[in-house]
């Protein structure tokens, strides 16, 4: 698993914005994300310890656990609102 920081999910943002890729919902923090590019799914996964936010995908970039791919940047969109409306409801 790859921390998530600012500086290192910039540039996949801004990717994740240009390619608006579809994702599913598979169970808490894990997400299928489909590739904008082809055909492929990609399984995104998350953790949160001691309050520091981790994410991971098996994708060729996110599975060398040194680069944020836009993967795991449009499955944490969909992972951030689905804990706020878990707040919301508690």
């Amino acid at each position: 698993m790859i921390k998530l920081t600012t500086e290192n999910t910039a540039k996949a943002i801004e990717r994740c914005k240009q390619l608006r890729p579809k994702v599913i919902f598979i169970q808490d923090r894990v997400f299928e994300v489909k590739s904008s590019n082809n055909e492929n799914s990609y399984t995104v996964r998350f953790d949160v310890q001691d309050g520091e936010k981790f994410g991971e995908c098996e994708c060729k970039a996110g599975a060398s656990g040194k680069y944020v791919c836009y993967h795991i940047i449009a499955a944490a969109t969909a992972n951030i609102y689905r804990q706020s409306l878990k707040l919301k409801t508690a």
